[in-house]
């Protein structure tokens, strides 16, 4: 019962938030074959997350547990209330096997994953503490914006909009943060799972045409299926090296060229070190003989770390960007007079959705706003509408995205310093192919089969029955598309695009930069099937598109096609863009925009593939080539479970520990006294005033105080508040003040200092003893004018007289 009642009641709090914003979902997503339902959930978070946010903003609502549940009774009531009437009938007319399949993925996957927290629960290492110090605060903090736990008198200068969402959701459960951080993790786990198999059931549905969707064959739900797989389950080809490598497989030349960091020496596979932690350093930069940090990780990896970090929070919103993109391309008639695809409503929640990126993980906004905008450019063009038309709902969609969550924007502080160029070092293509190896095959794969289609059309009989058609259609709709107020040839288009592709692949064969090279020959290889599917779809009525091929579904919409070009083109360029330039950040390397940009084209490159697998299972049903391409697709399909099987396993701590989802029961067991204090805090002290704790540098076990209470202190890990600020000067200023205060003897100095940095209480524990070398005057000075009152263990808790 420890482990089932708070994950039930973290489960019933989803689902009634996704039923709050069912009948928008159901509404806004109408062109999709089931209605956008696993949406619902990710969108009601969104809704009232962002209802909260900007009513306690704007002092209208305080950031308490009553207000929240306002909130979410006013969102319903506004949802159904505009939409609730529609919602019956959209109902009948969804098949009900996706509604069961996602209800079902859902529950079983948020239970299984918060049952393998529960072996690894620990709120400590890698970026936890600060992602445990920020929910905290958020809970503390009556008003947006929150404060920084770790800076104190200054607010959050971070993107954390996800934290907000998650605290909100312990507001709301009633259960401690100790408790839900782990069921957070559980639940971005089960968000995600449900919203790629409903995009790619959407995709697959889609390419079935009018007549596909009235039906739900079971290959829909099992290619949804493998589309959760790809994105949130299996691994990089990292884990079957490992495993080739402990079975003394290859030489030890091989290996070094292999040139995993640390795989040579490093801790062996599946023992109890951080073997797993190598399959986020696949990519080894190495700039004049010394290694220069460079992060890959992969949605499994970053689940099963256990990180709530931006990048996994934004996860299930940016998917259900994509669907949103999909959405659009899938219309089949104008919502709006005037060539916007979209009426002035959707466009205001398409920009609330879109412009959550921005807040959830900066990152992704530009990225998956320039697909939606691709989608609208079709459909645009598709309805007589030209590139003016385009640009003014790219520019509307972008100005409401950030006027929605301006307050945000207003008040925050970045590191970025522009784009810099990749100048010393290239990614090896091995180590590329062992990233994506899986996703790069079916890509491969998918570019053959278009080619090979393609020359099939060249062909005397095909190009005789393409002329009969171009004669019932204008000539401008099938060679012709829109620039400006000029009507360009489609192959200028293509010049323009070509021209710096085969720059890039001058340079690359050149300087044997064979992953920019192979990057850019797919890249052109996609540019030129996407505008071939294009030219065919603008050449037909938008409700009658056919397929690329017969297939054994009969004939289709060419729609889902094109989106999967749309992804996969994104997600060649994002990775082929870290070969030359980087956003300068604090580092001063590639490092985080390879992590940034890499996971984004995981996701794409993911749902592609899963799409992809399906068009060529379908396509290639009466070849015998069908059969080699899915056995080779099964021995790299096994070996990217190879990771997630055995890291799963290791991480669990080999299931022989007792589950616990308290994520500071460690503490405990380790640190006692600690741990006595820190409940003490918790306990007795309201609001959010200042307590003063020993900093420490980043991963490190300081900064424990503020991160489990929420309470703010002067300062946390600087190094930390160096990224997120782009400056040192307000923490390198506190540092030796800190110091004064702990050490100093100076009665006066000491009060003057407390009460400059408006500090209620002093921490005095292990660590601020040991990082000090603190004497027994040092620590009983306080107790001159202050009170004690903690006195337990190896703590002593001091509070400023009145």
């Amino acid at each position: 019962m420890a482990l089932l009642f708070p994950a039930l009641i973290w489960w019933l709090i989803v689902e009634i938030l996704g039923l709050a914003a069912l009948p928008l979902t159901l509404w806004l997503f109408r062109h999709l074959p089931d209605r956008g339902y696993a949406f619902a959930k990710p969108l009601g978070i969104l809704l009232t997350s962002y209802a909260l946010w900007i009513l306690v903003t704007f002092g209208f609502l305080r950031n308490t547990t009553s207000a929240i549940a306002f909130v979410v009774l006013l969102v319903a009531a506004g949802t159904w209330h505009l939409f609730g009437k529609g919602v019956r009938e959209a109902l009948r007319q969804i098949p009900r096997s996706p509604i069961v399949a996602a209800e079902a993925l859902f529950a079983l996957a948020f239970g299984l994953w918060a049952l393998f927290r529960a072996y690894n629960p620990e709120i400590a290492a890698t970026e936890k503490p600060m992602e445990f110090a920020f929910l905290n605060a958020i809970l503390r903090s009556e008003s947006f914006p929150p404060h920084d736990p770790w800076l104190s008198g200054f607010a959050i200068s971070y993107y954390y909009f996800g934290y907000l969402m998650m605290a909100m959701l312990t507001k709301l459960s009633g259960l401690p943060a100790n408790i839900t951080f782990n069921l957070a993790n559980a639940l971005l786990f089960a968000l995600t799972i449900t919203g790629a198999f409903s995009l790619v059931y959407n995709l697959i549905e889609g390419a079935k045409g009018d007549e596909g969707t009235k039906g739900t064959p079971s290959s829909s739900l099992l290619y949804g299926f493998l589309g959760s797989l790809f994105v949130a389950v299996i691994g990089n080809l990292e884990g079957l090296l490992e495993l080739l490598h402990a079975k003394g497989i290859g030489s030890v030349a091989f290996w070094q060229w292999v040139d995993i960091k640390d795989l040579l020496g490093g801790p062996p596979f599946m023992s109890e070190g951080w073997w797993w932690w190598r399959a986020s350093r696949v990519i080894h930069d190495v700039i004049l003989g010394q290694t220069v940090e460079v992060i890959d990780e992969f949605p499994f990896f970053s689940f099963m770390l256990g990180d709530m970090h931006p990048h996994v929070l934004a996860l299930p919103f940016v998917l259900l960007a994509l669907a949103l993109a999909l959405n659009i391309l899938l219309s089949k008639r104008q919502e709006a007079r005037g060539k916007f695809p979209v009426s002035s409503f959707q466009l205001i929640v398409y920009a609330l959705c879109l412009g959550a990126l921005g807040f959830l993980n900066s990152w992704d906004l530009p990225t998956y706003a320039l697909i939606v905008v691709m989608a609208c450019a079709v459909q645009s063009r598709r309805h007589g509408g030209g590139f003016r038309d385009v640009a003014r709902f790219a520019i509307a969609l972008a100005a409401l995205a950030i006027l929605l969550y301006l307050p945000f924007y207003i008040g925050l502080q970045s590191q970025a310093g522009g784009l810099r160029p990749v100048l010393l070092v290239k990614t090896k293509l091995h180590q590329y192919l062992v990233m994506f190896g899986l996703f790069i095959y079916v890509v491969v794969s998918l570019m053959a089969d278009g080619l090979w289609h393609w020359q099939r059309k060249l062909s005397p009989k095909d190009m005789k029955a393409s002329i009969n058609v171009r004669i019932a259609i204008p000539r401008q709709q099938t060679e012709r598309v829109f620039v400006g107020r000029r009507r360009l040839p489609q192959h200028r288009w293509l010049t323009i695009a070509f021209v710096p592709l085969g720059l890039v692949l001058l340079l690359s064969l050149a300087f044997k930069w064979w992953t920019a090279g192979f990057l850019a020959l797919l890249i052109g290889t996609t540019i030129s099937l996407l505008f071939q599917k294009l030219g065919d779809a603008l050449s037909r009525p938008s409700n009658g598109i056919p397929l690329r091929r017969e297939s054994a579904s009969g004939e289709g919409s060419e729609d889902s096609t094109i989106f999967v070009l749309f992804l996969i083109l994104v997600a060649l360029l994002l990775t082929l863009s870290v070969e030359f330039v980087y956003v300068k950040d604090v580092f001063n390397s590639r490092m985080n925009t390879v992590f940034k940009l890499y996971y984004q084209a995981w996701a794409l490159l993911a749902i592609s593939s899963a799409f992809g697998v399906y068009y060529i299972v379908d396509g290639w049903r009466r070849t015998t080539g069908r059969y080699a391409w899915l056995a080779l697709f099964a021995a790299l399909f096994a070996a990217s479970l190879v990771y997630p099987a055995a890291a799963t396993y290791t991480k669990a701590n080999r299931f022989a520990v007792s589950p616990t989802l308290d994520g500071t029961a460690y503490m405990e067991r380790h640190y006692p006294d600690d741990y006595a204090a820190i409940q003490w805090l918790k306990a007795n002290v309201e609001g959010a005033p200042v307590v003063l704790e020993a900093p420490g540098g980043s991963f490190t076990e300081y900064g424990r105080v503020s991160s489990q209470t929420g309470l703010p202190t002067l300062l946390g890990w600087g190094g930390h508040e160096l990224q997120w600020r782009g400056s040192y000067e307000e923490p390198g200023r506190r540092e030796p003040d800190i110091e004064a205060i702990y050490k100093g003897l100076d009665e006066k100095r000491v009060l003057k200092l407390l009460d400059e940095y408006d500090v209620s209480y002093v921490y005095v524990g292990r660590l601020e003893r040991e990082k000090y070398q603190l004497s027994q005057a040092q620590v009983g000075k306080f107790a001159k004018f202050m009170d004690v009152v903690y006195d337990q263990g190896g703590v002593r808790i001091y509070k400023v007289r009145d």
